[in-house]
């Protein structure tokens, strides 16, 4: 049986698979390569009970395998909506998935992972990433640095206006990310409307840091404009786009970077002076999970058994000109070895910190923010959410972040059974949830490294 939809860009037709009423590839927006999103309109009845297409991306460097991912085209300006009540009056969970705006899809995660006995409403999105989304061309194409991000914005207004018609309540939504999810969120919250879009946000591995001035975004665009053998902006509009995204592949391999792409202070969609905005009132204020894992970049030593001797340049390839302080941070860390004192340095400075800075800044202007660590053993980037919102529930520590980060998205406490008393952060007490072993929350400054500006990246 089919379920037909009324929304302001048309009506859509779903289906109901096992417990979940499902909305694949509702089409949002659309663009002009290069150009702001415009909302979409259609007439007739729409099918959507297929995913539609994702974003334009090479496949994982570390996948194993290579060449550009099946079913991605530059038309993928579109989300997926499940429920198992239409009628009902629902939360509502909005994701914005991860990948270091380079990979990822609205597909990540099935409802029957993110929801299974719990009863909201959820919501994926796709974006535009890499150079279609944030690849900065200046006036050119004035937009051009932050359409993913305006991809973001324009997807949460279109869910704020019509999730009512799928059961959902408006009122209270939370948008959850994990690494540029949670950074783009972070960004997000810097425009005065989402005050309004959203009152709740998990944000795992991920804040503020992705933002970037315009002179950085300036010299990323001259890098890959030597790659591709152009700078000419009209040339590049018509261009094959599998060839723009092999050259952007070219670019992010070759110094062994994740973060060539993100949001850019351009003066126009995020101000100049943004990180006046993120310290004053203006900024978003609500309810809040912050938090990241002990061990993010644990991974590269396992990969690479090498690798305190390339750690310099790893540095170099994630921090820009800011790989200096890394290097003196790394090696002022005598107390113990070289490769825990690099792991923790990059670890710190490419997540750790700025989650920290996020929960004082959040807290600072009368948010209710629950902070927490992951620390369970290897405690790598985003094994928060790969626990909670995994395939397999057969531990008590998944269990428990489920159940937090589920009773946070409908009610707004993450308290409740199964969950250990999760106070509110206090800056001054500077508690934190441990996730581990056996849950629980510590008081204490922590060691978080915290000799960094607040752009992560920089050229």
């Amino acid at each position: 049986m089919q379920y037909c939809i009324e929304t302001n860009g048309g009506i859509v037709r779903g289906d109901k698979e096992g417990d979940f009423y499902c909305f694949k590839g509702i089409p949002y927006g659309k663009a002009k390569r290069f150009e702001k999103a415009e909302p979409y309109c259609w007439d007739g009845v729409l099918d959507c009970t297929a995913f539609g297409n994702i974003a334009m991306q090479m496949k994982g460097r570390h996948s194993g395998e290579e060449g550009i991912v099946e079913g991605c085209d530059e038309d993928c300006l579109n989300l997926n909506i499940y429920t198992k009540d239409l009628s009902a009056h629902l939360p509502v969970l909005v994701e914005i998935h991860g990948g270091a705006f380079q990979t990822g899809s609205n597909r990540q995660h099935a409802p029957v992972e993110m929801m299974r006995d719990r009863n909201f409403v959820y919501v994926s999105i796709n974006y535009r990433l890499g150079i279609f989304g944030y690849l900065y061309l200046g006036e050119a194409c004035p937009d051009s640095g932050n359409n993913g991000y305006l991809d973001q914005l324009l997807a949460l207004r279109w869910v704020y206006a019509n999730i009512g018609s799928f059961g959902g309540d408006r009122e209270n939504i939370t948008v959850m990310g994990a690494s540029a999810g949670a950074k783009s969120i972070a960004a997000l919250m810097l425009q005065k409307e989402c005050k309004t879009l959203f009152s709740k946000a998990i944000l795992s591995s991920g804040a503020y840091q992705c933002i970037r001035d315009t002179g950085t975004a300036e010299k990323v665009a001259k890098k890959y404009f030597a790659i591709l053998g152009t700078d000419d902006i009209e040339e590049l509009k018509t261009m094959d786009g599998k060839a723009l995204l092999e050259a952007q592949h070219i670019l992010c391999t070759v110094e062994e970077s994740t973060c060539m792409f993100g949001p850019v202070a351009d003066g126009r969609s995020i101000p100049y002076d943004y990180l006046d905005v993120l310290h004053s009132s203006a900024y978003w204020k609500g309810k809040a999970i912050v938090g990241s894992c002990l061990h993010e970049l644990g991974f590269y030593p396992l990969m690479d058994k090498d690798f305190v001797s390339h750690a310099k340049n790893i540095a170099k390839g994630l921090f820009g000109n800011n790989a200096e302080i890394a290097v003196r941070d790394a090696e002022r860390l005598s107390s113990i070895d070289e490769e825990q004192a690099w792991v923790k340095v990059l670890s710190d400075y490419m997540y750790r910190t700025y989650s920290a800075r996020m929960s004082d800044i959040l807290s600072g202007n009368g948010s209710d923010v629950y902070r927490y660590s992951f620390t369970r053993s290897p405690a790598l980037h985003c094994m928060d959410q790969s626990f909670a919102f995994g395939k397999e529930h057969t531990e008590k520590l998944q269990e428990v972040i489920f159940r937090a980060y589920t009773n946070f998205i409908i009610n707004g406490d993450p308290n409740g059974e199964c969950v250990p008393h999760w106070h509110k952060y206090d800056k001054g007490m500077h508690n934190c949830m441990l996730w581990d072993n056996e849950p629980h929350e510590e008081n204490g400054k922590d060691d978080v490294l915290d000799n960094f500006p607040e752009q992560v990246y920089r050229l």
